[in-house]
């Protein structure tokens, strides 16, 4: 059996045993396999086959541009290496042709305004070199980066629950990027609540420089939490609870699982960082 064949039959396999989308709430059946973090994340695109996710067409379809948006900012950091840099070039090349406003946002600020920008982040504690580039994260990018951070964790809520989270219960995201963290860093709280950790490992492989995060899981209760760190630029988290009830007066700050097509038009999937 060659290599094509046999891909094709593990997603078989594997739709089989999990026959329905974990991206909007069950409501599609499962026809391809989905990895989460995206390979576009790992350095050449090369990662263990773990943490594989049961998609339909249509999410798995929607959500490219999210997962090579998250897969960039990513790389934004201040010490690239040669195969970052390879990759990020790469990477832009597909985005310029899927998502060119993306491009035209991240190009949109001029010297003067670049100039500005450094200094800005230097006045809050982010060491950033004066030759340093200078991307806009603007309207387009925060909802590529809402989009994705939701699609993480209920990719993760499914890894640790095994079915997808449906309809009848809630959850919520937030993404940070590394100068949000550059002050103070990472908040003490996130990681005391979330004791569990988790990364990429096959063999001797170990990917935890590119991806790793921590988690807690109430199986009897059906709640879930994750904050994970995506190389050194990008970090997400959030929360699920299988029945949302548990969320109370709360519940209007959450979301019931729908499809991402249908959640991404929301006003709120246009602000940063909300949760």
């Amino acid at each position: 059996m060659g290599e094509a064949s046999r891909k094709l039959s593990a997603t078989k396999k594997f739709i089989t045993e999990y026959p329905t989308c974990c991206f909007c709430g069950g409501k599609r059946a499962a026809t391809t396999r989905e990895h989460m973090p995206p390979k576009s994340l790992f350095d050449n695109s090369h990662r263990p086959d773990k943490l594989i996710m049961p998609a339909c067409a249509e999410c798995n379809r929607f959500t490219s541009t999210a997962d090579l948006t998250a897969a960039i900012v990513s790389r934004w950091h201040y010490d690239s290496g040669d195969q970052e840099r390879v990759d990020h070039k790469r990477l832009v090349a597909r985005v310029r042709k899927q998502a060119p406003e993306l491009i035209a946002e991240w190009t949109k600020p001029n010297s003067v305004e670049r100039k500005r920008a450094r200094q800005h982040l230097r006045n809050h504690g982010v060491p950033v070199a004066y030759d340093a580039g200078i991307a806009s994260i603007g309207s387009q990018t925060i909802r590529q980066l809402n989009l994705f951070a939701h699609k993480a964790v209920l990719a993760l809520y499914f890894e640790h629950f095994r079915k997808p989270l449906l309809s009848s219960g809630c959850f919520s995201a937030f993404w940070k990027t590394k100068e949000d963290f550059a002050r103070h860093g990472i908040p003490p709280y996130l990681l005391e609540i979330m004791p569990e950790y988790g990364t990429l490992v096959q063999g001797r492989w170990n990917e935890h420089e590119t991806f790793e995060y921590r988690h807690a899981v109430n199986v009897n209760d059906g709640l879930f939490g994750c904050f994970a760190r995506l190389r050194s630029g990008l970090f997400v988290g959030g929360f699920a609870a299988t029945d949302a009830g548990v969320a109370g007066s709360e519940l209007a700050d959450w979301l019931r699982p729908d499809d991402p097509q249908t959640m991404v038009k929301l006003p709120r999937f246009q602000e940063k960082n909300w949760s």
